[in-house]
């Protein structure tokens, strides 16, 4: 496929894509940045590895593609990441105030998303087609809630991509998610679709354009394998956690029309100022879902030492062309 352009005017990257993993296998973030490789190949890219809270995992990627050479055969800039702490919210505000080297588009991906080989590119021209549109999104083929998303045109946080002005003004205003969050893609589509600010302009879905054709592959969880069980149980208690972030949200952004930039440090600290502000809204969601009112207990206890948050990531690895970042705060080795 054509791509709409092939390298920024001011020299920067035309693309940038943040491929970001935790807790999946060697094997498969492989794969994933193989992948990426393949969908960036003729472009002028930057692809970012960030690794949050698995220092072995991050060593281990980065012992196979020294011994192994460039992935996919293609001379894109590839950097590896490591961060100190397992949260993604982190990750994704390092990302964009350390790492992102202002490109015109930064793709995000989840580690254990395999983009197909048009995807980034479907993507790339949409935006071009699509001048009003902030962001775009592609669209799950695979996985049991991919029907009904495809079916409702919502964007998804596997695969998405935010203009270079978008992330310019996050970083102007300070922007940053609440740590802890695991609705971290929802706060952010959220945020864009407010325009950046929810007192100027009211929530309009269009600014973030949804590309049926860019999807991608993943491995589906074994329900017969005891590790793939205990992932979906810990999953199913984190989603109760993350309907109350995205009613703590909504109540930011779309009835106290509160700037993104003034979220709440921490998860925490949103939800808890919430349920304080709305008790009533809260008991709601504790019995339409149980395992909300365990989730804000669990919430309103913690106790979760961020110190470490404030520590800059490391690169681990670099190859093809040096890139310039914005912040020369990022330690490399």
């Amino acid at each position: 496929m054509r791509v709409a352009a092939f390298a920024g005017c001011d020299g920067t990257p035309k693309w940038s894509v943040a491929i970001f993993s935790s807790r999946e296998s060697e094997t498969t973030l492989l794969s994933s940045i193989d992948a990426a490789a393949s969908a960036a190949r003729g472009v002028n890219a930057v692809i970012d590895v960030i690794v949050n809270g698995n220092p072995a995992l991050a060593a281990a990627t980065v012992r196979h593609i020294a011994m192994n050479g460039n992935l996919a055969d293609n001379p894109v800039t590839l950097r590896v990441w490591s961060i100190e702490i397992p949260d993604k919210s982190n990750a994704l505000n390092r990302y964009i105030h350390e790492i992102w080297p202002e490109s015109e588009i930064a793709f995000f991906i989840d580690g254990y998303a395999r983009v197909l080989p048009d995807a980034l590119a479907n993507i790339a021209n949409g935006l071009a087609n699509a001048r009003e549109a902030l962001a775009a999104s592609g669209v799950a083929t695979m996985g049991r809630s991919a029907a009904a998303l495809r079916k409702r045109g919502e964007p998804h946080g596997n695969l998405f991509a935010i203009r270079r002005q978008v992330l310019g003004e996050f970083r102007r205003i300070g922007f940053r998610l609440p740590l802890g969050l695991y609705r971290t893609d929802a706060t952010l589509f959220s945020a864009i679709c407010f325009g950046l600010n929810p007192a100027e302009h009211e929530w309009d879905p269009r600014r973030i354009l949804v590309m049926p054709q860019a999807t991608w592959r993943f491995r589906p969880l074994r329900w017969w394998k005891p590790n793939d069980m205990r992932i979906h149980v810990k999953r199913i208690m984190r989603q109760a956690q993350g309907d109350l972030e995205n009613l703590a949200v909504r109540e930011c952004f779309a009835i106290r029309k509160q700037r993104p930039e003034k979220l709440c440090t921490t998860a925490a600290e949103l939800v808890r100022s919430w349920v304080e502000m709305s008790p009533k809204d809260a008991t709601r969601a504790y019995r339409r879902n149980p395992l909300c009112f365990m989730a804000a207990r669990r919430l309103l206890h913690s106790q979760v030492d961020w110190s470490k948050a404030a520590i800059s990531p490391e690169l681990i690895f670099q190859s093809g062309h040096p890139v310039r970042n914005s912040e020369e705060s990022s330690r490399s080795r």
